[in-house]
């Protein structure tokens, strides 16, 4: 970390411009005594570090030393002893810490270091010195990247509970699943070295653009990468894959791999083969209306299931701009036929003309001309090309009927002319494709 990103953070943490370094350990500026004991010393042990210290510039940086001087009576003239015990590698940081509340900076070599910076933001956790909280979470957040966080989810659960990890740890889950969400497949050599704990943050979120056989080979390379000798690699599988793969929504051929696979061994790969098909057995689609071969025939898109429950899922669809150029006025692009839970679905995007010329997206139900109905939430979003995040367009709860020809949706999903919207500078069109996504979860009686 540079010393630009440093001085930043420190303008934007505190406002205290007092420097008080020359009274650290100075016995003439002092009225106690501190006394560090370790698990490697004892009370009045000759080498136990001694620091003289200001009861008034620690009181007034922590509540933690306030409590601890205030019930302390003392004499005129006395220097009263205090005590506190940290673990022997706390040492260091404890010092930092010190000279940080006396008005020093922390040392390059802190700043740099991530391990260094959890450690002192950490140790100012349990003396409660909130600037110094302050100032750590600040430059920790500010330069959130790979490295970061994957040692921060590395961190025990309890370190990861803490008031002042807790934010960095959201910061640092957020950074990996936006890394991740979309290209996943094609970083496999960054996923081969995330440590487990990362893995499972990316691979265990229903929103991961990614099917399930994609996902077994994800995790099957990086167990082949992380853990060269077969036994370790037969060990985390056993403990981790059906975690990170929803096996239940592989494909049967791919299935077959996982029986013949040798980097599980045949318990494992049975058990999880037999758990999946009895799965497929006991959750076999709804009776459907007939769909016809056109339906069949139409733009291809990709439907990702939640987990829970499996009356959500996320349906992917991508346009060339070509294809959106070559619609006529009130011409329309129909996907295929999809499934969640059972029922089927289109999207229809549209060249919509009232006042002016838009883009329109809709999603419909197929349904057979029975009084059946099908209450509906879902989600319209499109993908922009500076964010390269999907931002929500339309929202609607809406029960589907068989009088329902049009679908539901909007007739101007961006909000901008046609001209603008299909244009050479359009936000939406990412290397000439409109990526699309629609949320959707069927609401139960």
């Amino acid at each position: 970390m540079d010393e630009t990103l440093s001085d930043r953070a420190i303008a934007n943490v505190s406002n205290c411009t007092y420097n008080f370094e020359f009274a650290l350990n100075n016995p003439k500026f002092s009225d106690r005594l501190l006394q560090i004991l370790t698990s490697e010393s004892e009370p009045n042990d000759p080498m136990m570090e001694c620091i003289h210290i200001s009861s008034v510039i620690l009181a007034g940086a922590s509540p933690f030393f306030r409590n601890l001087f205030s019930n302390d009576k003392l004499e005129t003239g006395e220097q009263k002893e205090t005590i506190i015990t940290i673990d022997v590698s706390q040492k260091d940081v404890l010092m930092e810490l010190l000279n940080f509340i006396y008005g020093k900076k922390l040392s390059p070599t802190i700043v740099a270091s991530i391990p260094s910076l959890f450690g002192i933001l950490m140790v100012a956790h349990k003396y409660d010195v909130p600037s110094c909280v302050q100032y750590c979470t600040c430059l920790l957040l500010s330069d959130m990247n790979l490295d970061t966080a994957s040692y921060c989810l590395e961190l025990s659960a309890e370190v990861l509970a803490s008031r002042a990890i807790k934010p960095i740890a959201m910061a640092a889950q957020k950074f990996l699943v936006a890394r991740y969400e979309e290209n996943i497949p094609k970083l496999q050599e960054e996923v081969d070295q995330l440590p487990l704990s990362s893995l499972e943050v990316v691979l265990c979120k229903d929103e991961l653009n990614l099917m399930e056989d994609d996902a077994y080979d994800i995790v099957l390379k990086w167990a082949q990468a992380r853990y060269p000798r077969m036994d370790d690699r037969h060990e985390v599988l056993k403990s981790y894959l059906s975690r990170f793969v929803r096996m239940r929504y592989m494909t049967n051929k791919k299935l077959r791999e996982v029986l013949q696979c040798e980097d599980l061994n045949r318990a494992t790969a049975s058990e999880l083969v037999i758990n999946a098909l009895f799965f497929k057995v006991e959750n076999l689609p709804l009776p459907t209306p007939a769909i016809t071969s056109k339906e069949l025939l139409g733009h291809p898109v990709r439907v990702v299931e939640f987990r829970k429950p499996s009356k959500k899922a996320n349906v992917y669809l991508e346009l060339k701009r070509s294809d959106c150029q070559k619609l006529s006025l009130n011409g329309m692009i129909m996907s295929q036929a999809f499934y969640v839970h059972g029922q089927a679905f289109h999207i229809v995007a549209q060249r919509y003309v009232e006042e002016m010329q838009t883009f329109g997206m809709f999603l419909r139900c197929v349904l057979d001309g029975t009084p059946t109905m099908v209450k509906v939430d879902f989600e319209i979003q499109v993908r922009e090309r500076t964010t390269k995040t999907f931002v929500s367009m339309f929202k609607s709860s809406y029960d589907f009927t068989s009088m329902d020809r049009l679908g539901r949706g909007s007739k101007n999903l961006c909000g901008m002319s046609w001209a603008s919207f299909i244009g050479n500078d359009s936000p939406y069109f990412t290397n000439d494709v409109l990526h699309l996504k629609v949320y959707i979860s069927i609401k139960l009686e």
